[in-house]
Parts: structure tokens; sequence; C-alpha cells
């Protein structure tokens, strides 16, 4: 009677039974065309109806469904479940989201324009809680003076016998002072460089969905070229995310308020 689907996956922590009891009863209630769904394509059973979460512990999801078999000779209604092992279990909202990776990918097989319910909802809520890192050029303006006062320095600095037009810059800074001013700009974007990088490589660890590797190598590149023309949209999304990940309710007071929320909260 029961199918499995094994595939391994390595797997974080493990829901509290009263976590699970409520995740259960919450798609069960809310999402049960995004479980039919699973169910239909995975299960490999297109006449499938009424399916439900029927557990939810350390070894994965199971889902059980039913359907008509009109070909038996004791009992047309006839019913299955699969079990889906799942990556994290550090939390509903980890659990949530593989779900609704399962529920997106059935119903792209499946042949449907729309989304399943549970990735709308999911995408929704990230939306409130999850910051944008879309990679934001600096100004044209910013472009040009940057890339210009780079030209001018090198060249100041490497070259002895300037430009007549430039003499008088000669004689504010000397070249050595000027090659002295170029390392230091090197450096400094150098470092501002790096530790755009490593700050993406840790946004995109934690939260794969808000930076790619394309992303991270815009910023980062934009990073060494202007510096800070380039990062202080990079530093204001990382502040908006900070704040926004205080203003979330911790474990604690999500259970005292639960009454009061959204239903996907």
């Amino acid at each position: 009677m029961a199918q499995q689907q094994a595939k391994t996956r390595q797997r974080r922590n493990v829901l509290s039974a009263t976590e699970s009891e409520k995740l259960k009863v919450q798609l069960n209630t809310n999402y049960s065309d995004d479980l039919l769904r699973i169910a239909k394509y995975f299960g490999k059973q297109p006449k499938a109806y009424d399916a439900r979460v029927i557990d939810i512990d350390n070894n994965g999801v199971t889902i059980e469904w039913e359907w008509i078999d009109k070909n038996s000779e004791t009992s047309n209604r006839q019913i299955e479940d699969m079990q889906f092992a799942l990556r994290d279990f550090s939390g509903t909202s980890s659990v949530l989201q593989e779900i609704s990776d399962l529920a997106s990918e059935a119903s792209t097989a499946l042949g449907e324009s729309q989304k399943p319910k549970l990735t709308r909802d999911k995408e929704a809520l990230d939306a409130k809680n999850l910051v944008d890192f879309t990679f934001v050029p600096p100004g044209i303006l910013s472009i040009i003076g940057v890339m210009m006062g780079i030209a001018l320095l090198t060249y100041m600095s490497f070259i002895s016998d300037v430009h007549p037009t430039l003499q008088f810059i000669r004689k504010l800074i000397s070249q050595d002072a000027c090659y002295y001013v170029f390392v230091a700009v090197m450096v400094i974007h150098f470092v501002e460089a790096c530790v755009t990088y490593a700050a993406c490589e840790l946004i995109k660890t934690f939260q794969p969905r808000q930076m790619t590797t394309e992303t991270q190598i815009k910023w980062t590149i934009g990073g060494l070229l202007f510096g800070v023309f380039c990062l202080h949209a990079f530093v204001s999304k990382l502040m908006r995310q900070f704040a926004l990940a205080e203003a979330m309710p911790g474990p604690d007071s999500s259970r005292r308020s639960h009454q009061t929320q959204s239903h996907f909260l």
C-alpha cells in the first residue's frame, strides 16, 4: 500500500511534537489542493483525491490520498501514502518551503499555469521579511566620476612628466604622494570587495533565495571598482534585513500571539 520516495538528504534538527501537529493541521486545512498535486504527480496517481498529511516526524512528511479503482474486486476505494524526506527541520518555515518546492514541481509537471497557494503565500511572506539583494549599480555621474578619478590618480602616480595642464596638481602633490594615495585607494577597494564577497556568501548560505552567485559577483566587482559609491546601496539593504530580522517575533512571542497572526505565520 505504501509507496516511499527515498531521497538521501541531510537533515538539521527536528520539530517538536506540538510544532509538527500544528503544521499538519495547517497544511491539511489551508493547502489540501497543493497536497493533492503532490499526490497526483509524485504518487503517479492522477485519479487521487482527498490528499492529507498524516505524519511529520524525523523521517520526513507522509502524505496520504484516496483514489477509486473501478477494477478492484473488493473495494473501489483505495488508500495510498508516500513519505518525503526533507533536508531541513530547523523550523516550520523551512519545512513549508520544501513542501512548497514539491508542490511547485508537481504543478509545473501537471501543466498548471498558476502557482500553488502555498508557494504564493510563502512568497508573500518572504517579500515582507526578506530584502531583495538585487544588484543596484551606482548612478552614471558616480561611475564617470570614479573612473575619471582612478584614471587621473593612476596617471599622476606613474607618469613623472605630466601634461602641462596638470602641472598645477603636480606642484600640490608629488608623484610619490600620488603613488601612496593610489596604493591606499586600491587596498581599500580590495578590502571592500572582500568584505562584500564574504557578506554575500553568508547571505547565500542562510538565504539562498536572496543571493545568487551572479548577484554576488556583481556586488563584489561593483565594490572593487566603485567602492563606497556602489556599496552604500548594499549596506542599506543589509541593515534593512537586520532590522526586519530583529522585528520578527521569536518562538515564545509567536506562541503567545498566534491567535492574532496570519494563518500562514
